[in-house]
């Protein structure tokens, strides 16, 4: 259906004089602002079949051509795919969306898995005791040696998750002890309003299952801003590796995001496989490493245009230099979340 346009000549947006259909401004159309129904649905669903044409533009080129949309993006065609920065943030937040529901679903079976194996290991020994006792005894011994089992296990595991214990003090005791330690210095301050170290916060994240889960969430919010932050330093290790390369740091870097791009996506993909074929899990993961590092080699060589072997020493060299940047980041990302939560 023809579309409606203004007759006038000036933009409504910014102002600037329109001489042809969109502003060479800022780039709106300038239509009829009363529009009827039909021609505001028309135009609405050009909008999205425009959006999805250049979706389907640039994700089928990143999964099926390594470093394609990285060229096209420096040769000036950049009309027909998405924006680098905006597919990488669409990406990123499909990727942790699907991360963290599949870390909680995984939880959540180790904690059953353990509740079980933990409850027919105490049953099992308490059956061991009753079998011998058995053995030795009467029946109605055997029968209360077992009861006698179970309470004390129950009485250990309420022990077990007191925060506090309760210290009772003879008071002559207490007299004495005070009178030998005549002349000390009683400290009144409790001990619990002291900053915890690194290693008692972890021991508490350990125990607590409500601190370890607070634990995970927050730290699993610290990592796309994490990753975020890794991008320009993942594009200056690929400038220090192809040093002699006349590409600049902006090059480099819009190699970077279509990369971390594609480990996303691909990622998501790895997660929802698993999902669906659980009994097939390492056979996924195994494809999915054997995949990624097929990507990037093939990725630098159409990029950099380097020699077989060239690609791989500066592959193993990007590696090593990113897996370093990775621990030790994610190591202070570890460590500002435990002081946080």
């Amino acid at each position: 259906m023809k579309k409606h346009y203004r007759s006038e000549n000036n933009c409504l947006n910014c102002g600037t004089t329109v001489t042809d259909k969109f502003c060479p401004s800022c780039g709106q159309e300038n239509l009829e602002l009363h529009d009827n129904f039909l021609h505001l649905v028309l135009h609405s669903v050009s909008h999205y079949f425009h959006f999805e044409s250049k979706f389907f533009n640039s994700i089928v080129p990143l999964f099926t051509k390594p470093g394609y949309l990285t060229k096209e993006y420096f040769a000036g065609k950049r009309a027909s795919h998405l924006n680098p920065i905006s597919m990488y943030i669409f990406i990123s937040i499909l990727f942790f969306f699907l991360f963290t529901a599949n870390s909680n679903s995984n939880k959540k079976d180790i904690m059953e898995e353990n509740a079980a194996q933990g409850s027919t290991i105490t049953k099992d020994e308490a059956e061991k005791v009753k079998t011998v006792v058995g053995n030795t005894v009467s029946e109605k011994a055997g029968a209360y040696t077992y009861t006698i089992l179970d309470n004390a296990q129950i009485i250990k595991d309420s022990a077990s998750n007191r925060n506090d214990a309760v210290v009772y003090t003879n008071p002559t005791a207490a007299k004495a002890d005070s009178a030998e330690k005549k002349g000390t210095t009683i400290s009144f301050l409790d001990e619990s309003a002291l900053p915890l170290s690194l290693k008692d916060r972890m021991q508490k994240v350990m125990d607590d299952d409500l601190s370890g889960q607070l634990f995970i969430n927050k730290l699993v919010s610290h990592l796309p801003k994490m990753m975020f932050i890794l991008l320009p330093l993942f594009a200056l290790i690929l400038k220090l590796v192809h040093v002699r390369s006349r590409k600049q740091y902006a090059e480099h870097l819009i190699y970077s995001i279509h990369v971390h791009s594609f480990l996303f996506l691909f990622g998501s993909i790895l997660i929802v496989l698993n999902w669906l074929l659980p009994f097939f899990g390492d056979w996924i993961q195994f494809l999915g490493v054997v995949v990624i590092l097929w990507y990037i080699y093939r990725s630098m060589r159409n990029i950099y245009k380097s020699t077989r072997w060239r690609t791989v020493y500066k592959f193993f060299l990007l590696a090593f230099a990113y897996t370093f940047l990775m621990l030790m980041s994610g190591f202070i990302v570890v460590v500002a979340t435990l002081y946080t939560i």
